[in-house]
């Protein structure tokens, strides 16, 4: 406990109209075992009762940052950034949950090993009930993963779920006009140099949310398509051959996602 002591960890939540699942997220946290931390929860423009439940909490930990109207994931995780003051950040959906050694687990990897900036661990996919386990991924690389980042490798990239080192962010931010894949495109702009390790514990508790829209659908598309073209543009940290791999790779994910959706046309479509 008292080296756990020396890590404040930051823990960023954005929240958009999710009164139905928040007080459990946030409880997920405040209950860890690593006590040493803040919980900076953004209300993004919630319609719902979100605000409400907010307002029953009351823990000095919690950091409350309110937003006039929706202005995305990506923007209400920025904004916490410039006001974490912990050495360490990690990230939480508020419709999910932390199993209550999550941030212990993860702060004793960074601990044993400074060399690492990143650390990852198990992620469980439940049912919407949080009831039901569906499927458990744990990683299994080590070392530094942007080329395994490029080849959106399961291995190392599990959503997002890395504890990372204040250091290693620096001034990098989430890209605001990403709807979707915004987290693969930001490990991607802080991975270079860098090393990444994990622990075998759970860490995540996925909330397996409704079926995908077609409008979801389409923004999945052109987001990975906005990744696919910000490579290019950085050939120092992606080769011609990583590029056309990681090209190939969506046209193969969006080609049987409109395919599983009923949507054939839409499916050829992605091989452009």
């Amino acid at each position: 406990m008292p080296q756990q002591a020396r890590h404040l960890v930051s823990v960023i939540m954005p929240a958009h109209n999710a009164a139905p699942w928040i007080a459990e997220a946030v409880r997920s946290v405040l209950e860890q075992t690593h006590r040493d931390l803040e919980l900076l929860i953004v209300n993004d423009g919630s319609t719902d009762g979100t605000a409400a439940v907010l307002n029953g909490l009351n823990d000095p930990r919690i950091v409350r940052i309110d937003l006039p109207r929706n202005q995305g994931v990506s923007h209400a995780r920025n904004l916490a950034l410039d006001r974490m003051r912990g050495d360490l950040v990690c990230f939480l959906d508020a419709d999910d949950r932390m199993p209550p050694d999550a941030i212990a687990a993860r702060v004793a990897v960074l601990e044993a090993d400074p060399s690492l900036s990143f650390v990852d661990g198990t992620v469980e996919r439940r049912d919407e009930r949080m009831e039901r386990v569906l499927s458990t991924r744990t990683p299994s690389f080590s070392g530094e993963p942007l080329d395994r980042l490029l080849r959106f490798d399961p291995s190392c990239f599990l959503g997002n779920t890395w504890m990372i080192r204040r250091e290693a962010i620096g001034s990098e931010r989430f890209d605001t006009a990403l709807s979707h894949a915004e987290d693969l495109h930001f490990y991607l702009r802080i991975a270079r140099g860098r090393r990444y390790g994990h622990t075998n514990a759970t860490v995540l508790h996925y909330r397996r949310a409704p079926g995908t829209s077609m409008t979801r659908l389409d923004a999945l598309e052109r987001s990975y398509r906005r990744v696919l073209r910000w490579m290019r543009e950085h050939p120092e940290l992606a080769s011609p051959v990583q590029r056309l791999r990681a090209g190939y790779l969506v046209r193969r994910m969006m080609c049987g996602a409109w395919w599983k959706a009923g949507r054939p046309l839409k499916a050829l479509l992605a091989w452009r």
